[in-house]
C-alpha cells in the first residue's frame, strides 16, 4: 500500500511546484493530473519524466465527460485516488491547478477521508496573480471569493466586491448575469489566462457578460460593486426597531391600533413624493426627488417592521413570516412566471389572479379583501377591475363618453332650472367617468391628484 501526496502546479504556464515534491519524486510510481486543461501540465510532465522515467501518468479528464454532477465528479476523483493508493506500493502524486488548498473540492474530500497516508503540500494559487492584476489587497478591499455557480445565492448578502471563480462556461456566465436584476451601470473585470502568453484583462458591461466573453477554465470575474442589495441594511433596521421598542418611552407605548394613523400618513407621503417626480425636470431636481422618495419609502418600511415586531412580542408572527407569506403568495399568483403556464397578456394575468385567490386561497367572493373605507373614486376603480374577472362586460370607451355627455346635459338642465337635487346624477357621472378612465388606461385617482396639485400651485401664486 502506498501513500498520496497532493501538490499544486501553480497558476500559469510555468509550473511552480514545491521543492518537497522534488525531494520524493524518486518514490513516485503514479502521477495523476486532475486535468490536462492547464497551461503548466506539459512542462511539469516533462520535468517529472526527466527525473523519474518509470513514472506512470494519468488524468481525470475522462471523468468529466460521464459524471452527472460536479459533486459526483469530485467524489469519484477522491475515491479513485484512495483506491489507487491501496494497490500502489509507492507514492501516488496528485497534481492540481494552482494550489491544492484553494478551490479544490476533490482535495477537500481527501482531507475529510481522515486517511493517515494523505499528505497535502501547499502551492501558489491563481489568487496571487489576480490581486496583482487588479492592484488590490484582498484584506483591505473586503472582497468575497466564491464559486461562480454560488453567486445567485450569495449576491444578496453584501454589495461587493466579489471575485467569482470557476467561470468556465457560457451557461455559468448567463446565470451570473441573471443573478442581478437590472444592474444599471454595473461593470465587471474579466481576467483570463493569467500567467500565460494569452493573458487578457478587460472591463465588460454587465449585460454583455454572456454576449462577448468567451470563458475557459482560466476565467475569473471581479465585480467591484453590485446594486445595493437589502440584506445587511434590513438586518440593521430590524435591530434598531427592536432597540427603540425596548429603550424609547414613546415606542414602548405603541400598539397596532395606535400606529394606524402613522401608517396611513406615511403611505400618502410616499404617494406625494412619487407624484412629484417629473423626469422632464433637470437632473439635479430629479435626483433630489428620488432622494425624497427613498426617504419616504424608508418611513413606510419602518411601519412594516414595527407591526411585525409587535406581533412577534405576542408570539403571533415575525418579520420573516411576513416575507415568507408574501413570497409564497407572489409565486402562487404568478404561475405564468414560476411554472410553464402561458398567458396571452396582462388581462389574462389579472383574470388568473382572481381565480387563484378564490380557488387556492378559499375566498368565497372576489370582493373579499376590498376595504369598504377606501375613498369612493378608488373603490369604484377597484370594483370595475374586479368585475371583468367574473365575466361582467363593461361599456366601451365610446359608450362611456356618450353617457358622460348625456348625464352632464341632464345636470346642466337641473342647474338651469334652479334645482339642486342632482346628487344621483353626479354619482352616475362619476361612475361613468371612472369606467371611461379604466377603459383607456388612466388611473383616475392619480389624474385627479395631478389636477389638484396644479390648482394648489394657482392658489400659492395668488397668495404671493
Amino acid at each position: 500500500m502506498g501513500r498520496i501526496v497532493v501538490g499544486g502546479l501553480g497558476p500559469g504556464a510555468i509550473p511552480i511546484i514545491d521543492g518537497r515534491i522534488w525531494e520524493i519524486i524518486g518514490e513516485v510510481t503514479e502521477v495523476v493530473f486532475r486535468t490536462d486543461v492547464h497551461p503548466g501540465v506539459a512542462a511539469s510532465r516533462s520535468e517529472i519524466a526527466g527525473r523519474n522515467p518509470s513514472v506512470n501518468f494519468t488524468t481525470f479528464d475522462p471523468l468529466y465527460e460521464r459524471a452527472g454532477s460536479f459533486e459526483t465528479l469530485y467524489r469519484e476523483m477522491s475515491d479513485a485516488l484512495l483506491a489507487l493508493a491501496q494497490t500502489t506500493p509507492g507514492v501516488v502524486l496528485y497534481l492540481v491547478p494552482g494550489s491544492p488548498l484553494v478551490g479544490e473540492k476533490s482535495v477537500d474530500l481527501l482531507r475529510e477521508s481522515d486517511q493517515g497516508f494523505v499528505e497535502i503540500i501547499p502551492g501558489v494559487s491563481f489568487l496571487e496573480l489576480v490581486w496583482s492584476a487588479l492592484g488590490i489587497d484582498p484584506f483591505g478591499s473586503g472582497v468575497t471569493m466564491i464559486d461562480a455557480v454560488d453567486f445567485r445565492s450569495q449576491a444578496k448578502l453584501n454589495k461587493g466586491p466579489y471575485l467569482l471563480t470557476q467561470v468556465w462556461s457560457k451557461q455559468i456566465l448567463s446565470e451570473v448575469k441573471l443573478a442581478l436584476a437590472e444592474p444599471k451601470g454595473t461593470k465587471a473585470t474579466v481576467l483570463q489566462r493569467l500567467g500565460t502568453s494569452s493573458e487578457a484583462i478587460s472591463e465588460v458591461a454587465w449585460d454583455d457578460l454572456d454576449k462577448i466573453v468567451e470563458p475557459d477554465h482560466l476565467t475569473t470575474i471581479y465585480i467591484p460593486r453590485i446594486p445595493a442589495l437589502p440584506g445587511p441594511a434590513l438586518v440593521e433596521l430590524y435591530d434598531i426597531i427592536a432597540r427603540l421598542r425596548n429603550e424609547c418611552p414613546w415606542d414602548r407605548e405603541q400598539t397596532h391600533q395606535s400606529l394606524v394613523t402613522h401608517l396611513i400618513e406615511e403611505s400618502y407621503e410616499v404617494v406625494d413624493a412619487i407624484e412629484s417626480l417629473d423626469t422632464n425636470q433637470d437632473e439635479a431636481q430629479v435626483e433630489k426627488l428620488f432622494e425624497e422618495i427613498k426617504g419616504e419609502l424608508g418611513d413606510l418600511l419602518v411601519q412594516v417592521y414595527f407591526h411585525a415586531n409587535l406581533a412577534m412580542e405576542d408570539l403571533r408572527f415575525d418579520l420573516s413570516d411576513v416575507a415568507e407569506t408574501v413570497t409564497r403568495k407572489l409565486i402562487r399568483r404568478h404561475p405564468h412566471v414560476f411554472t410553464e403556464l402561458e398567458v396571452s397578456g396582462s388581462s389574462q394575468v389579472v383574470a388568473n389572479w382572481e381565480k387563484i385567490k378564490q380557488t387556492q386561497e378559499g375566498r368565497s367572493s372576489i370582493l373579499e379583501g376590498i376595504p369598504q373605507s377606501l375613498p369612493s373614486l378608488l373603490l369604484v376603480s377597484k370594483l370595475l377591475r374586479k368585475a371583468t374577472a367574473v365575466g361582467i362586460t363593461l361599456p366601451t370607451p365610446e359608450t362611456s363618453a356618450g353617457e358622460v355627455s348625456r348625464i352632464w346635459s341632464s345636470i346642466s338642465s337641473l342647474v338651469q332650472s334652479g334645482s339642486h337635487d342632482s346628487a344621483k346624477e353626479f354619482g352616475e357621472l362619476l361612475w361613468w367617468i371612472a369606467n371611461l378612465a379604466k377603459e383607456i388606461g388612466i388611473d383616475l385617482e392619480s389624474a385627479l391628484r395631478s389636477r389638484t396639485r396644479e390648482f394648489i400651485a394657482i392658489i400659492k401664486a395668488a397668495e404671493s
